[in-house]
């Protein structure tokens, strides 16, 4: 699904094992999972040759960070399955979405998660992401926090957290930041996979490859990522959206209903929203995908399968094309992304703690029809501030720009002051004359 071009390290997906209550095994997924995990021990051994000479698993020891600087990375968190010396047999990472007592209680229901001892190599971590039902759950509270006009003001930010969306936001920024963590330093190839591999696995996926790869951080890259690891993977958007389906209609679904897509915009928010520099869109592309996703205004996001959009409904051939019309929009591009830099630098792995604690409430989305000001605007019949303030629209609506927002806010300023200098200068020239 996708592979580091300088290593092994290299990311899969897949949804959960068929092993049931009997303990059934798979041959054949067994050995090609070794298959895998022999293939990039030899890519890391022709990538240390290439380096330095050096033999094992991974990268030599010349090449590969402190172990101090790993820890800073880690937060100190979970050092022990993230920072993996030559004494770890490790060669292949099983990395299950699911909490363990859901995954276990699906094997009442002949489904469950591999066993080790049967795969060579492997390893297997449980992240506790909730289920589609926990998300809609808290999707639900927040949006009626943010627009009822009874919430509490004074205590906003615990009845945010009180919903459970940024803590589940958290989990998947970690589980994505981790994935990444073993991919580009400890050089392994990584499994992922929830229950059906469509939802936790897609988000997951997609946010470790935006931080591992540059490409990805582009309205190009991110496109053909959305693309690929969301529509050509099968994630169910008319099921998960309800696209043209009321309450209790001929084949609709509402427990099946869920915003998984949301989410994942909202966790790409948060990487935008600390580290807007690495990234070729600002906050309101997203804003304007997540409106988008339920305005039936284009067809890239409708169906549940590529078989759906092309053969049956013929959805490219009838339909404008999302990315192009954001494509046609130059304020959705960051003035402050600079290509080559972002190429040079590679990777995006920031200290797992700032990550984490950084992450706050997508104010533009969810109380984009508060009840309560919530973005920072004007009444129009003020005349402070000074209309220069106010020329751009766009500046707030979207308070999530960063360093453009401030940029375009500067420039203004520096016009205005520029303006009055000369109206002096001119004042000054007219009473000399005089």
């Amino acid at each position: 699904m996708w592979g580091s071009p300088n290593h092994g390290g290299s990311i899969w997906r897949c949804s959960q094992p068929k092993v049931g209550l009997q303990g059934n095994r798979s041959i054949e997924d067994e050995r090609y999972l070794y298959a895998i995990a022999e293939e990039a021990k030899r890519a890391n051994l022709k990538a240390d040759a290439r380096l330095a000479g050096g033999v094992g698993g991974g990268s030599n020891g010349e090449d590969r960070p402190p172990t101090e600087f790993l820890r800073m990375l880690c937060g100190r968190n979970n050092e022990s399955d993230l920072i993996m010396d030559g004494s770890n047999p490790c060669s292949l990472k099983i990395m299950d979405m699911r909490p363990k007592s859901a995954a276990m209680a699906n094997r009442t229901q002949g489904y469950g998660y591999e066993n080790t001892n049967y795969y060579r190599g492997a390893s297997i971590n449980f992240y506790g992401i909730g289920n589609i039902h926990a998300v809609r759950d808290s999707y639900q509270k927040v949006c009626a926090l943010c627009l009822s006009p009874n919430t509490s003001d004074i205590q906003w930010m615990q009845l945010v957290e009180n919903t459970n969306w940024l803590s589940m936001a958290r989990l998947i920024l970690s589980a994505s930041r981790q994935t990444a963590f073993h991919v580009h330093y400890n050089q392994l190839p990584i499994l992922l996979h929830c229950r059906h591999g469509w939802d936790r696995a897609s988000q997951v996926a997609a946010l470790s490859q935006l931080l591992l790869d540059p490409h990805y951080r582009t309205r190009e890259g991110f496109s053909t990522l959305v693309e690929k690891d969301f529509l050509s993977f099968g994630h169910p958007f008319h099921t998960r959206c309800g696209h043209g389906e009321g309450k209790n209609e001929q084949g609709g679904d509402e427990g099946q209903l869920s915003p998984i897509f949301i989410q994942f915009l909202d966790c790409i928010f948060q990487l935008v929203n600390q580290f807007p520099d690495y990234f070729e869109f600002n906050p309101r592309y997203l804003l304007l995908q997540s409106e988008h996703i339920y305005s039936w205004r284009f067809g890239t996001l409708l169906c549940d399968s590529e078989q759906e959009r092309e053969v049956v409904a013929g959805i490219r051939q009838r339909t404008y094309c999302m990315w192009e019309y954001l494509d046609s929009i130059p304020d959705l591009i960051n003035p402050m992304f600079d290509r080559a830099t972002s190429e040079k630098a590679g990777v995006l792995l920031m200290p797992l703690p700032m990550l984490l604690r950084n992450v706050t409430l997508w104010v533009d989305r969810f109380c984009m029809y508060g009840a309560k000001a919530s973005i920072p605007c004007m009444p129009h019949g003020l005349q402070y501030p000074p209309q220069y303030f106010l020329r751009n629209h766009s500046i707030l609506h979207t308070v999530g720009c960063g360093a453009e927002s401030v940029l375009r806010r500067a420039l203004e300023v520096a016009e205005m002051w520029r303006g009055t200098a000369l109206n002096a200068l001119k004042e000054v020239e007219e009473l000399r004359k005089k």
